[in-house]
């Protein structure tokens, strides 16, 4: 949803300290933008000195080499010493099942609250690696993670010294029994006397895996911002959870017609860094939001803490942004269909008319400036496009969506959206099947509803 300039698009996940070749990142994923917002935001005695500069000189040295035997027993880094409890891998061995093992003790460590056991694989000298892996961890915690699941089904690539393994992750927030959200990460894995190490982790750039997280609960809803980010506040993460409380019911009810409601609605609020990181900054050109699908059944809200002005304002940005994870279901819609899937998100956040009566000044400057071709089948906005632009074309999508709901009724419009956006079939035989005639002439006539609306004469 248009807002300020932003831009940028798709997931690239990044592997930090591996050396190994990153696995191929997966195709770029489409994201569904928020509608456009009007601009108004941003942007001693000295012999007892000598002997305990001796003491220290010697207890440090003793625990260097430690370290490269054991992870250390306090709760800041790992709780039990690997040399004793890690995976015995013998030369010649395939470590697949002892790579299974620490997955499977790492997953249990987190079910269970359990940081230090969590950490326990990675070697303490690792700090860059502990400290992502720490971050993660509380993350996880903080959005309620009620499963983790951590698989390996093919032997480890021999890599220098030691191997590379991808990993399979399922996970769950809020909720055992859903449908694990699925990724796959690269990780690299080592012996130290005799036991198994993970020494590489590849970091993605979801929310969860690139910030410490707080997140507050509603019914329906997880709203979760960067704790250490002073931009965005517990103030702000309130007021965003009680305008995402509040938008709620109303996708609630159009996900009947669809694939019915999601267990749970998961909203981001992003500061200026993350906002440039999460999903590899995926947040287009004047978004003050996005819906980032990550698979069928499961959409991830991204929110510019930025455009978070009113409890009444992200309300409004919040059930456009719902109502593409109730419409489209995780699943990205066929090219071309950008009128028919912004208009139907616009549609549903215009209860009471408020986003026609935003959308409307920007549509008659496109109509009147000659820039409209004249067709409800909008293209998406330009990514350097001027915001009257994006607005324009979201005003004129849902302007096309209203006049098929006056002509045909929202059953009928449901139907159709079903048939094109989501079964994918042609404009034509989707409009035969629904309406009854066919498409040009659909398009025809409201496309001239359009141009009543913005010039205020008879259709």
């Amino acid at each position: 949803m248009p807002a300020a300039a932003r831009n940028g698009d798709g997931f690239a996940p990044t592997v930090p300290d591996m050396t190994a070749t990153q696995l191929p990142a997966p195709p770029a994923a489409p994201i569904w933008p928020s509608r456009p917002v009007p601009p108004g935001r941003r942007r001693v005695d000295p012999r007892l000195g000598a002997l305990v500069v001796l003491a220290l000189t010697a207890v440090t040295a003793f625990a260097v080499l430690v370290s490269q035997l054991v992870l250390l027993s306090t709760p800041a880094y790992a709780g039990v010493e690997i040399a004793l409890t890690g995976p015995l891998v013998r030369p010649g061995d395939d470590p697949l099942e002892a790579i299974r093992a620490v997955l499977s003790r790492q997953s249990e460590a987190l079910l269970r609250g359990d940081r230090a056991g969590y950490l326990q694989a990675i070697p303490v000298d690792r700090q860059d690696l502990r400290g992502e892996a720490g971050r993660r961890f509380d993350s996880l915690t903080a959005l309620d993670v009620r499963r983790w699941d951590l698989t390996a089904t093919t032997s480890p690539e021999p890599d220098g010294d030691g191997w590379r393994q991808v990993v399979g992750v399922g996970y769950c927030f809020a909720a055992a029994d859903c449908l694990p959200v699925e990724l796959r990460i690269d990780t690299r894995w080592s012996v130290a006397r005799g036991r198994l190490q993970l020494i590489g982790y590849e970091q993605t750039t979801r929310p969860w895996d690139t910030a410490t997280l707080t997140a507050k609960r509603g019914a329906r809803v997880t709203v979760a911002g960067p704790a250490d980010d002073t931009q965005v506040s517990p103030a702000t993460l309130d007021l965003v959870l009680g305008a995402a409380e509040a938008a709620a019911p109303t996708d609630d009810r159009f996900a009947t017609s669809f694939d019915g409601p999601p267990q749970r609605y998961f909203v981001y609020v992003a500061g200026d860094a993350q906002w440039q990181r999460w999903y590899d900054h995926a947040g287009t050109t004047n978004a003050a939001a996005y819906a980032m699908p990550l698979q069928p059944g499961a959409t991830d809200v991204i929110l510019d803490v930025h455009d978070v002005r009113s409890a009444s304002g992200a309300t409004l940005l919040l059930t456009h942004e719902f109502a593409h994870v109730v419409t489209l279901n995780g699943v990205a819609p066929p090219a071309g269909t950008f009128w028919l899937t912004e208009g139907i998100a616009e549609y549903i956040a215009d209860g009471d008319g408020a986003i026609l009566r935003q959308d409307l000044p920007s549509v008659r400057t496109y109509v009147a400036s000659g820039r409209w071709d004249g067709t409800v089948n909008q293209a998406r906005p330009a990514k350097d496009g001027t915001l009257d632009d994006a607005i324009a074309r979201y005003g004129i999508s849902l302007l096309a969506v209203r006049y098929l709901v006056q002509r045909y009724g929202e059953a009928k419009l449901l139907a159709f959206f079903t048939e094109v956006v989501r079964r994918h079939r042609p404009l034509d035989a989707a409009a035969r099947s629904v309406f009854g005639t066919d498409w040009p002439a659909v398009a025809k006539d409201a496309a001239a509803s359009v141009r009543a609306a913005a010039t205020g004469q008879p259709a």
